[in-house]
């Protein structure tokens, strides 16, 4: 470690020539996303301009530092002026959208800097009343951050919390406590049954953006909305560029990425390929090798269709980590892998604009995931290997209709085929067929400052076969329970309610209501061997948001979540008969309440950025008619951050704090029965990030990390600590 350290601070302390600065960017149009051409381009107070070329791109060179108004403008289209800052030899790289004129009665009616979306043009946008509710992490976050995994990109996310499981199956993400289920996953807006497998094997490099929909009230993106929804947007192309990312550190931690774009015409292209992998903590296995690959295309066909296609493949291995004590023997005892891995996805959109007042989207996305399970008794040298294969095939279709200028309808269905031909994990070799059809509804309308939605979904399953068992009494001899065949299962209704106030040019008030039916898995068992009840959730958001100055922003919002016969582990686990366990479950009322608090304050003294978050949640359930506290959750999740850029160099630091709570899962019975629940949590984490431009018109970076500063081996979940400090060092640039 002593040796990378010295390394980091040999880069980041050397200096290179120097360049002047540069403006450049690409201009597009909003409708389609295409490269515009011969848009003219003008600095003021400067006489500097350009026009773009056939690609959209333009560049501006010898330009003094100071704050301009780069002005757009292009015949048929609106003009733009954008204000940008220009820092001594540094590269200021911009994108900028431009509207049709004859569009721009349709494009949106903005009330001071608020933007009620026009829903011709974004079909699958959430409702403006969860707008406080709503947390995105843009690429430039990301990599900030140094983010490995989509999930290791959400760590910041107000009120998120990760429950780590030492690289098991799943790594499971919450907001405001919401779990069992867990929030779902859209990915290009297109909803996924069984992604939670995927965020810890899908490489940042392939992502855009991610919205987390923390409020119960989303509808359009998610079929269980009533737990939050995680949307995630893969990488687009914008212009022609080659872009080249390594990372190198302790534990063989390593991040390699490569991506090329180009446009052509109407077209947009690009491809990426890149991998990450670790060896893991010392005598505990973990080591694990991932390599992604990702395409996208994107095409205007004509005035009216558009059409994108992306596809992404990982495969690789993967190790499970050993957990150490207070975790029950049973699963210190085994040495686990999943070699190889293998997962595809496949997405395609295809809109249709019919006029300014329909639009009509059909996505469609194709999914095959496809690992080969290991696991090794290490006290008698049995070794047990089966395959857990899915895929899953859904269709989604929304319309947007204008009934008038303040009010647009929004209506769809969808289907998903999911099959697990031999089962997976608890239902390995049991065969499971699963057809999902979804109808949705959804109201806007404007009435001057004031903004009302409603919506309501409707979800109904058809077991063609579920290997997963229909609980008929006990379930002790749980292999031998018979299997649902062509049945139906109980239709599944939400419904959400909103109001937003834009009050002035700079702030806006939003409520939200959400009802309705949260579903246990199939073959889910309680401690009495039968199958949960479906739970009735209800929801409340009210939240305030404020823009402060250029690009700041703070909001404070309310949330209090009524959950009846709520679906919670009880802490206690089947062994069955092929040596796997499973985690039993209960129906309890219960509820969740708390205060969300952001902010993020505009650019200080031209160089620094600071952000924080604060969450405090409260669970409580019912035991024998009286309200407990739920101490299986934490009550607190802080995080901050800084960002601070001046010439060349830049320099980030993040810090997350999640509070004490408890938990018996994979617990020994001897400290269960001597100490009762093990502690968690309770710990502050800090991670830096460091780089210096070492080639302005390149954009060639050489950075340094440091992830968890201060080595704390904390834990999320009982038997798991953190690796600890892990120090990297690495380049990034952009041709």
């Amino acid at each position: 470690m002593k040796n990378i350290i010295i390394c980091v601070l040999f880069i980041l302390f050397s200096s290179t020539l120097v360049s002047a600065q540069l403006v450049s960017g690409v201009v597009k149009d909003k409708k389609n996303g295409f490269a515009l051409e011969s848009v003219n381009v003008v600095l003021k107070p400067s006489n500097h301009g350009a026009v773009t070329n056939i690609k959209g791109q333009f560049i501006i060179e010898d330009v003094k530092p100071g704050d301009y108004s780069l002005i757009v403008s292009l015949v048929g289209f609106g003009s733009r002026t954008i204000q940008i800052q220009v820092k001594e030899n540094d590269f200021t790289e911009v994108e900028i959208v431009l509207t049709k004129k004859t569009e721009q009665i349709n494009e949106v009616a903005v009330i001071g800097k608020e933007e009620i979306p026009n829903l011709i043009e974004l079909p699958s946008k959430e409702a403006l009343s969860i707008n406080t509710g709503i947390t995105k992490i843009s690429l430039a976050d990301i990599q900030k951050q140094g983010s490995t995994t989509l999930l290791e990109a959400l760590k910041f996310v107000p009120g998120g919390w990760t429950e780590s499981r030492g690289r098991k199956v799943k790594q499971f993400f919450s907001v405001r406590g919401q779990k069992y289920p867990y929030p779902s996953y859209s990915l290009n807006g297109i909803w996924q049954k069984e992604f939670h497998e995927t965020p810890y094997i899908l490489s940042s490099g392939n992502i855009e953006e991610i919205k987390v929909i923390r409020s119960s009230a989303a509808l359009i993106k998610s079929l269980s909305p009533l737990v939050g929804v995680i949307d995630v947007t893969t990488r687009k192309p914008v212009k022609e560029e080659l872009d080249v990312s390594m990372k190198y550190g302790t534990l063989n931690t390593y991040q390699n990425e490569m991506g090329y774009s180009n446009l052509h015409k109407n077209m947009t292209y690009s491809v990426r390929v890149g991998g990450f992998g670790t060896s893991g903590p010392d005598r505990r296995n973990g080591k694990e090798n991932i390599w992604n690959a990702q395409g996208n295309l994107n095409w205007k066909i004509n005035e009216r269709w558009d059409w994108s296609v992306n596809m992404i493949y990982v495969t690789g291995s993967r190790e499970l980590v050993q957990p150490i004590e207070p975790a029950d023997a049973k699963f210190m005892n085994r040495a686990e892998k999943y070699d190889p891995i293998h997962t595809m996805i496949v997405s395609s959109k295809l809109r249709y604009c019919q006029s300014s007042k329909l639009t009509s989207e059909l996505d469609i996305s194709f999914v095959s995931r496809n690992a080969t399970y290991n696991n090794n008794n290490l006290s008698n040298g049995s070794l047990s290997k089966y395959k857990e294969e899915d895929f899953e095939l859904t269709f989604n279709q929304l319309n947007t209709l204008k009934l008038s200028e303040n009010n647009s309808l929004r209506f769809g269905a969808l289907y998903n085929y999911w099959e697990a031909p031999e089962g997976k994990r608890f239902y390995s070799g049991n065969t499971a067929r699963i057809h999902t059809i979804s109808g949705v509804i959804a109201d806007q309308h404007q009435f001057g400052k004031f903004v009302v939605d409603g919506g309501f979904r409707l979800t109904g399953e058809y077991f063609d076969q579920w290997g997963g068992f229909s609980i008929e009494g006990s379930g002790s001899k749980f292999k031998k329970v018979l299997p649902i065949k062509e049945e139906w299962q109980s239709v599944v209704w939400n419904t959400t309610l909103g109001l937003s106030y834009l009050c002035s040019s700079k702030s806006s008030w939003h409520y939200a209501i959400a009802a309705g039916i949260v579903t246990p898995r199939k073959g889910a068992l309680t401690s009495q061997g039968e199958a949960p009840e479906n739970e009735t959730r209800m929801n409340f958001d009210l939240g305030y948001s404020r823009n402060i100055g250029h690009q700041g922003k703070a909001s404070l919002t309310a949330f209090w979540v009524n959950r009846k016969n709520a679906i919670a582990l009880n802490g206690s686990i089947l062994e069955l008969d092929n040596g796997d366990f499973m985690e039993l479950y209960d129906n309890k009322d219960s509820r969740n309440y708390g205060v969300e608090a952001e902010f993020k304050s505009p650019t200080l003294w031209k160089a620094l950025n600071l952000f924080t978050n604060v969450t405090y949640m409260k669970g409580e359930v019912q035991e024998e008619s009286e309200w407990t506290k739920d101490d299986e959750m934490p009550n607190w999740v802080i995080n901050m951050g800084a960002n601070y850029q001046r010439n060349r160099w830049d320099a980030n630091v993040f810090m997350h704090h999640v509070n004490a709570y408890k938990n018996d899962r994979f617990v020994s019975k001897t400290y269960l029965k001597e100490q009762g629940k093990a502690p968690l949590g309770n710990y502050v984490t800090v991670d830096l990030n460091a780089g210096y431009m070492l080639h302005s018109k390149y954009k060639m970076r050489l950075f340094g990390e440091i992830k968890n500063v201060f080595d704390k081996k904390y834990q999320t979940v009982v038997g798991y600590p953190d690796y600890g400090t892990v120090v990297s060092i690495g380049v990034n640039m952009k041709l």
